[in-house]
């Protein structure tokens, strides 16, 4: 299918981006998916001020990624992005990544969500400006669904502390992929590099605020994995199924 309006980039897989494996990590592809969003954004003009001055902030409300093979630390990629037209009153977003021979390897489906940021409540009808630079239909998605564990173990407090949270003052949507694999068993992340996730962000973490974290295994429509969710204030903050 042709699109009218995509983005692409190339990088190279450096220490930061992977695991002790030397494989990518979760969390390195879910900054990708956000960072060629961003740009793209920013390459249409788009930019922190533009949204700024219109009290106007893109959020991601839920998200789920795919490695059909995990690249490893100094391989390259190219990472196209492709949005869709506010939908429901979310853009839904999809990216691509290939590795050097061309092949694809990883895709990932973002769902975000505009914003107002004096009321805090969604904008369900998209300024016509801004409509004009999405494509009308984005051909692809992974399914949003995310399973729930029948029981659940506890796994701790994380405190939503500065590694973690970004400019919105809030724990980063890509960081939650640490936080689970930080959460989940030694024996669970050792047993190979996590496959697919899916994960809904319920309610934001702040900048020095407090979550509970339970874990359990749960059912998904490809097999079984593992479910995990962050609780604050009694609520839940997140939610996410993954296998490895």
């Amino acid at each position: 299918m042709e699109y009218r309006s995509f983005y692409t980039e190339q990088m190279t897989l450096d220490e930061g981006d992977v695991d002790f494996r030397g494989l990518m990590k979760p969390s390195a592809l879910l900054r990708c998916a956000e960072h060629l969003a961003t740009a793209h954004a920013w390459e249409l003009g788009m930019d922190k001020a533009f949204y700024s001055a219109r009290h106007m902030v893109y959020l991601v409300g839920r998200q789920a990624f795919q490695f059909y093979k995990v690249p490893a630390m100094r391989d390259t990629l190219t990472l196209t992005t492709y949005p869709e037209q506010s939908r429901r009153a979310a853009n839904k977003r999809v990216m691509v990544v290939c590795n050097g021979s061309g092949e694809e390897i990883a895709r990932v489906d973002t769902r975000w969500t505009l914003v107002d940021t004096d009321s805090s409540k969604i904008i369900r009808h998209i300024p016509e400006d801004m409509e004009g630079h999405w494509n009308e239909e984005v051909a692809w998605e992974l399914s949003q669904t995310v399973p729930k564990a029948p029981e659940l173990i506890p796994a701790g407090v994380r405190r939503a502390g500065y590694s973690i949270c970004d400019t919105n003052r809030h724990i980063n949507n890509a960081a939650y992929l640490d936080v689970v694999c930080d959460a989940l068993p030694q024996e669970v992340i050792e047993q190979g590099p996590m496959q697919y996730a899916v994960i809904k962000y319920h309610r934001q973490v702040p900048f020095g605020e407090e979550m509970e974290l339970f874990y359990g295994q749960a059912e998904g429509e490809q097999g079984p994995g593992w479910y995990v969710t962050g609780r604050r204030e009694g609520k839940a903050a997140f939610e996410l199924f993954c296998r490895f």
